[in-house]
């Protein structure tokens, strides 16, 4: 215990000193020491910070008494020496390149360079270490994991009597709204050099999008679950009971419309395309909860198909939602952790890949209405995969029809963008170019409707959500629609004939 608490005393205090020094080098217009002493210093800390965390995980052995096997030592001190290195290294990366003052303050363009590039490597990898480092203790740990804590029997588990008066399912959705919020501000500081600008905005659509998120639910599942209930029931949302989907909707224009009445002097569709794609890093962080609650979880499968999996997760997937145990070789498939991957990868393809390396292709407002679409196909391949207790309405289709609803609107609101756009600014476009496009999406499109359409008529409609083959046909055929609206895109600039511009001398 005295191990653990010098180590973790060092370890706050060397992180501590290196924020410090790098707020003093910031904040001063001339830095108390020259930037190339700083690093020297900040790699100090990185050291002791590294060190320290590293003791303050295996002194948790000693403290517990336990004789860890080889490979959980292993996992406790490789992966506390990366979780401690690549975390540090990602803090003082992310400081020094977004509010370092660049050439003013000694740093070089150059470097700047590679401090963004560690960020960008160094946080997904610290992110895996951590999964890395809970091997070492995930079988000493009881299962199923506490969903909550109760003010008067502490710590509860899903099988419990006493329900939590604290969710983890609600920290986790709510320091997920936090952290996009922090991360949206930054940008806008970016922007606009003022943060605040979405405080408003944020205390109204983060609770606009639980009532709807609740609201969709109740909607979905009223003839199963609220039709001959107690009216009230609607309300009792501590009980659980939302969607995503829902809440998406009902929070995005709920926020919109609030931005746009108190914020008239920004441009809100750059204000959507920062926010709302962040959206799915708020998604990835809630669906932690379902992890705690032991919900909303996948069908059956043998855990020699999960094995690269985090130990603590496929010990807490071997229960089911009443806490009985499963089959020794039998887990429930983790759709929690699938959406949170998913959707953290849909966060770096809007932001980063069509945000930045591709923004010239696109038009304000894409990203917002790529993160209907992302979300959609998401939702569009998981949905069969759940566990038939947690699929919605009364056939368990609603939430998959919304689905196909979010790809195809999506689709319909890019097309639409583009084509809006064009007609008002009158691009210039390479004829032969948008030929080609114009025609492989056209051949794409009826393509997938044609192969869809045979599908569905060669298939029975099942009342199960599961991929069956008119399941399959009607994921094409949406596809295919979709894909139509792309002509809204490549069409114009062939169709619409531009007009002349004389200039007068």
């Amino acid at each position: 215990m005295i191990l653990f608490i010098v180590s973790a005393v060092l370890a706050v205090f060397a992180l501590g000193f290196g924020i410090f020094l790098s707020v003093q080098f910031i904040r001063n217009r001339i830095p108390p020491v020259p930037f190339n002493k700083l690093i020297r210093r900040i790699f100090v800390v990185i050291g002791v910070f590294t060190l320290s965390f590293a003791t303050m995980m295996i002194s948790i052995y000693l403290w517990a008494g336990i004789k860890p096997k080889a490979y959980e030592l292993t996992a406790a001190i490789v992966g506390g020496l990366l979780v401690g290195f690549l975390g540090s290294v990602s803090l003082f990366s992310f400081i020094f390149h977004y509010y370092g003052g660049k050439e003013e303050k000694g740093i070089s363009e150059h470097f700047d360079k590679w401090m963004f590039k560690a960020l960008m490597a160094a946080f997904p990898l610290f992110l895996i270490s951590i999964f890395f480092l809970t091997d070492g203790f995930a079988n000493y740990v009881k299962y199923p994991l506490v969903n909550g804590i109760s003010f008067t029997h502490g710590f509860v588990n899903p099988a419990s009597a006493y329900g939590p008066n604290i969710a983890f399912y609600a920290i986790c959705i709510l320091s997920g709204a936090i952290y996009v919020y922090l991360l949206c501000d930054h940008k806008f500081y970016l922007q606009y050099g003022k943060h605040g600008i979405l405080e408003s905005t944020f205390i109204v659509a983060f609770p606009a999008g639980i009532i709807g998120a609740r609201l969709f639910y109740v909607i979905g599942n009223w003839n199963v679950e609220f039709a001959n209930d107690v009216w009230y029931k609607c309300f009792m949302i501590w009980e659980g009971g939302l969607t995503i989907l829902g809440g998406a909707i009902m929070g995005i224009v709920v926020g919109v419309a609030w931005f746009m009445w108190r914020n008239k002097g920004y441009n809100i569709w750059l204000a959507v395309d920062i926010i709302v794609p962040t959206i799915l890093i708020a998604q990835a962080v809630g669906r932690w909860g379902n992890f705690f609650n032991i919900e909303v979880y996948g069908h059956l499968s043998s855990i020699d198909n999960w094995w690269w999996l985090p130990r603590f997760i496929v010990n807490n997937m071997r229960f089911d939602n009443s806490g009985a145990v499963l089959a020794d070789d039998m887990i429930h498939v983790p759709l929690f952790f699938i959406e949170c991957i998913t959707n953290l990868l849909g966060y770096f393809v809007l932001a980063h890949v069509f945000g930045i390396a591709l923004r010239k292709h696109t038009e304000l407002g894409d990203l917002a209405f790529g993160y209907i679409i992302w979300y959609g196909l998401t939702r569009l391949f998981m949905e069969p995969l759940r566990d038939a207790e947690f699929n919605m309405g009364s056939n368990g289709y609603w939430s998959w029809i919304w689905s196909l609803a979010f790809v195809i609107g999506g689709s319909l609101a890019i097309g639409v963008n583009h084509l809006v756009r064009y007609l008002k600014n009158k691009k210039t476009a390479n004829k032969l170019a948008k030929i080609i496009e114009t025609a492989v999406v056209g051949v794409i499109a009826l393509t997938l409707i044609i192969i869809g359409s045979i599908m569905m008529a060669n298939s029975e409609f099942s009342k199960e959500l599961v991929f069956n083959k008119f399941n399959w046909g009607l994921i094409l055929l949406a596809l295919g629609v979709a894909s139509l609206f792309g002509l809204l895109i490549t069409l114009p600039p062939l169709l619409i004939k531009k007009k002349e511009v004389v200039e007068v001398a």
